[in-house]
């Protein structure tokens, strides 16, 4: 099937932003043709123009359904490949996946930001998220001087004491003449020297730590899904961040829920993963292109 187009109507359709000029003549892109063929614009039957393109594009059905969607909202598009480069009121990255897809770590990790996750879900509508890598970091770096005795009872430890000096520095939980402390914190105190035993954690300390090295007060994210709660300076202002980690292949369903949460209480997902002994932190945010 020729993808190329000729004289007048190849000058028309590339001062649109189609196709890739060859002399007089444009070569367009399977989803560039099949865009053109479905709106008769050219004279190609749009079903053969389907087959033929998802015989030879691997995802063609994703990249079609988004390349239509960001056109039709008014975008001038570049193909890429595997993704697209769209111009309206300033240039942007769209990557399309389905929501049967993950978010894929090291793949992301080579791309350049800001970028656009455009995703074609069940219904085959499609959302956008904004993804940013960025370095989040807080005003806060206080820890308490006082040494803590503590007995680890389950997954709390517990302080036969009163512990509102530590409570007061965003550490642990006071209950008056009593309080109790998550694994993560001791752990972190005792690489601080404020208690002499650490007990064993999970690979999410790693990101309790970073944050904490950041001068941001972390608390428990539980009751919005998360792993964290995160305030830049104080805990009188609301959390600006929620912070979740992720493993290397995550699934989009799972960050549409979080992101979701996000948006709702009006917080900054941040999605965080250790890679190569490194914490990478994504922000992702719903948007309306």
């Amino acid at each position: 099937m020729n993808k190329k187009i000729c004289n007048s109507l190849a000058d028309k359709l590339y001062s649109r932003g189609f196709g890739n000029r060859k002399g007089k003549c444009i070569e367009l892109s399977w989803v560039e043709l099949a865009y053109l063929s479905e709106k008769g614009i050219v004279n190609y039957n749009f079903e053969d123009v389907v087959k033929k393109a998802s015989e030879e594009v691997s995802n063609f059905d994703i990249l079609f359904i988004v390349y239509r969607d960001l056109r039709d909202r008014g975008y001038v598009l570049k193909d890429k490949g595997k993704y697209f480069i769209g111009r309206k009121n300033y240039s942007m990255a769209f990557y399309p996946l389905s929501d049967l897809d993950y978010f894929d770590v090291n793949e992301f990790m080579g791309k350049e930001y800001p970028l656009i996750l455009s995703i074609v879900d069940f219904d085959g509508e499609v959302t956008y998220y904004m993804v940013d890598i960025i370095e989040p970091k807080g005003t806060y770096f206080k820890i308490p001087q006082e040494k803590l005795n503590f007995e680890i009872y389950g997954k709390r430890a517990f302080v036969f004491s009163n512990l509102q000096n530590f409570e007061n520095l965003t550490y642990g939980r006071n209950e008056g003449s009593w309080g109790h402390l998550s694994l993560l914190e001791i752990k972190y105190l005792g690489e601080k020297g404020v208690v002499e035993r650490s007990p064993e954690v999970g690979e999410v300390y790693d990101i309790y730590r970073d944050l904490r090295e950041r001068g941001l007060i972390v608390k428990s994210g539980f009751k919005y899904g998360t792993h964290f709660r995160v305030y830049e300076n104080n805990m009188e202002e609301h959390s600006k961040y929620l912070v979740h980690l992720i493993s290397e292949k995550e699934e989009i369903q799972k960050i549409s829920r979080a992101v979701r949460v996000a948006h709702g209480v009006r917080k900054t997902l941040l999605l965080a993963n250790n890679l190569n002994r490194k914490i990478v932190y994504f922000s992702i945010s719903w948007i309306r292109p």
